[in-house]
């Protein structure tokens, strides 16, 4: 990297000093080299690596910034802080875990053990455990955790046994990580002084996504004149729904009186058409701060609108469009096409057409790699070596594969390690234990102690293979598999986690290490090469492709109805200036005359998103078929078809 090429505006970011510092930065204004430049800087500028801490919200966001300074800055790139805001809580948790009930080798739970332990806990309580119950228990906890609920007297009781579970287990969940760093450095000076050590430099880069609690995270960290820079953009902030507040980006000044305010507006990415249409659709917003986006690629093709009488007929036109274009020229590829939809139901259709088409395709959004059972299995061994205190990875390993340990045994197991205040792990080995099943208690403990010992003391890859050996989980994956292909598909996931740990273990990890990079990953998989990509919006962001269709321009499409009736509509209006600026040279936006609901045949009207842009940056092909441009580009594109299909 140089800062030679840095326009003015990025020059000044980068540089800035003297106060506490918003850069602005629009869609494609090259933020992230502005933040990466601005570390590398510091560095230069002598001040200590481990003073430095940049956050962000996703591990991949995290992996690039230090990809990025590792060319700029080779080894001393290791001794700087870039995580995600909940592994830096993690960190603070981990360093004095002791002051908030917990041991340094804590546990981080899942979504599906949060879930086990919600279960359990109203069981305990009397109360219902079906599923719905649990997940609205789950979604009140949090929103108590994070102080976005006035508590009432039954979630103040259901979090006082929750939370005495988690700290038994040695476990948090994923709110602790923001809430217990704030709970030690409120109630106790020197941790909180310590932090501050820390980032005595603080970077925040997509702050417009940051909720209230990652904002008083914030706050005990920096003081009000102190070195603290956040990078965001206000017309981006689509996560309300999450717990990400927009108005931290209006806080900023009332906090920090002498914050100075850039604003990067030279896009990079897109042509002017789509800059133009994309600034004229979000300036009908009110809660902004305000920008125009200039691009320096030129005016470029206006943008497409769409319209036909079905999804059917949107899907199959999309794909023979996709097609079309991808024969017409040896210099596009497939990874170079997305679908962006509102709602992830609107991929059904398309994918029917792309697959009629022959055109390769990834649905972004599946199930998560480390998601899959046989995955989680592996895991819950490790888990269990590292922290013998972690009782859903006992249950879990324990009964994979079956030992005939079934809920009557783990019942009374479970009320004897309750009496003596002991780990049901530890509680195995105990030798006041009595049980019909104790030989089996007994062989899985020390199955456990075994393996400890190996993942110390030998090779990576022996501990590994010795791992599915003794646990016998590859006896029990094909015991369970319907046929070759499918114990082939689940043993291939089990070979490509061993990858993974060995890769790790090769660069130095350990463990620990390696379950908490796996636990903290946010962004599970690698992406897809070569294959049209199909996403919602809200999984676009951050991405760019040469051509994107946006599907679903209806009202109550896009926006979408629960929108409009919970009065989200500028939300919803971002949402829209995310997915246009997605694109680097060609938009197409297409809508339904009708669609399909719960059986019926319905009339949609056209999205007002679709009349909100200035409309000499847009073209409406199927209004304007008598002009000689859309006769000339109708024929081009039908003989594109032809030649792809081979006629």
């Amino acid at each position: 990297m140089s800062t030679a090429s840095l326009n003015p505006e990025q020059y000044q970011a980068v540089f800035h000093r003297g106060s506490p510092l918003l850069v602005l930065a629009g869609a494609g204004s090259g933020k992230t080299r502005v933040i990466t430049e601005r570390i590398a800087a510091l560095v230069e500028r002598d001040v200590p690596e481990d003073a430095i801490t940049a956050v962000t919200f996703t591990n991949k966001a995290a992996k690039e910034m230090r990809e990025r300074l590792e060319k700029r800055l080779g080894e001393r790139t290791k001794r700087l802080r870039i995580c995600t805001f909940h592994a830096f809580g993690l960190a603070v948790v981990r360093e004095d875990a002791d002051r908030v009930g917990r041991k340094a080798n804590v546990s981080i739970f899942s979504g599906a053990e949060q879930r086990s332990a919600v279960r359990s806990v109203l069981g305990d309580l009397k109360l219902p455990t079906d599923a719905d119950q649990v997940e609205r228990v789950i979604s009140r906890l949090s929103s108590s955790k994070n102080e976005l609920m006035a508590d009432d007297a039954s979630i103040l009781a259901i979090r006082e046994h929750y939370d005495a579970l988690l700290q038994r287990m040695n476990a948090v969940d994923f709110d602790d990580l923001m809430i217990l760093p704030i709970k030690m450095m409120r109630e106790h000076t020197d941790v909180r002084a310590k932090w501050q050590g820390k980032t005595r430099h603080m970077l925040v880069d997509e702050y417009q996504d940051s909720s209230r609690i990652q904002y008083e995270m914030i706050r005990l960290l920096v003081p009000d004149t102190g070195n603290l820079t956040v990078v965001g953009d206000d017309d981006q902030s689509i996560y309300g729904w999450r717990g990400a507040d927009i108005r931290n980006l209006f806080q900023l000044d009332r906090d920090y009186p002498t914050l100075t305010v850039i604003r990067l507006e030279e896009n990079y990415r897109s042509t002017a058409h789509i800059l133009h249409a994309s600034n004229s659709l979000i300036a009908k917003n009110s809660e902004r701060m305000g920008k125009t986006l200039r691009s320096n690629l030129g005016a470029g093709k206006p943008i497409r609108v769409w319209e036909v009488e079905t999804a059917e007929d949107e899907a199959e036109r999309v794909a023979a469009d996709i097609k079309a274009q991808f024969a017409s020229s040896r210099e596009l590829h497939w990874d170079g096409f997305c679908i962006l939809y509102r709602a992830s139901y609107q991929s059904r259709p398309i994918e029917m057409a792309l697959r009629t088409a022959g055109v390769p395709y990834h649905v972004s959004g599946g199930l998560s790699f480390f998601d899959r059972a046989e995955i989680q299995d592996v895991l819950s061994y490790m888990r269990l070596m590292l922290n013998p205190d972690d009782d859903m990875a006992f249950m879990r390993a324990i009964s994979r594969p079956r030992r005939g340990v079934g809920a009557k045994a783990l019942g009374d197991l479970g009320d004897f390690a309750q009496e003596h205040g002991m780990s049901l792990l530890v509680a195995c080995s105990n030798d006041e234990l009595e049980h019909k099943l104790l030989p089996t208690l007994r062989q899985f403990s020390d199955l456990i102690s075994s393996l400890d010992h190996m993942f110390k003391h030998s090779e990576p890859d022996d501990a590994f293979d010795t791992l599915l050996d003794m646990s016998l989980l590859e006896v029990a994956i094909e015991k369970e598999s319907a046929d070759e292909d499918e114990y082939n598909r689940r043993m291939g996931n089990i070979h490509e986690l061993r990858r993974w740990w060995l890769r790790h273990t090769d660069n130095g990890g350990n463990l620990s290490e390696f379950l908490q990079l796996i636990f903290l990953l946010a962004d599970q998989e690698n992406e897809p090469d070569g294959q049209v990509r199909l996403m919602t919006v809200h999984a676009a962001k951050g991405l760019e492709f040469d051509h994107v269709y946006i599907i679903g321009m209806e009202e109550g499409g896009f926006p979408h109805q629960s929108a409009l009736d919970e009065n989200r509509l500028e939300e919803e209006r971002r949402l829209m200036y995310v997915a246009m600026t997605r694109a680097r040279f060609r938009l197409t936006l297409s809508r339904a005359k009708s669609r399909k609901r719960f059986g019926q045949i319905e009339k949609r009207a056209a999205s007002p998103f679709l009349l909100e842009p200035d409309q000499e940056n847009l073209r409406w092909v199927d209004r304007d078929i008598d002009s000689e441009d859309a006769k000339e580009e109708v024929e081009s594109h039908m003989e594109a078809i032809r030649k792809a299909l081979g006629l």
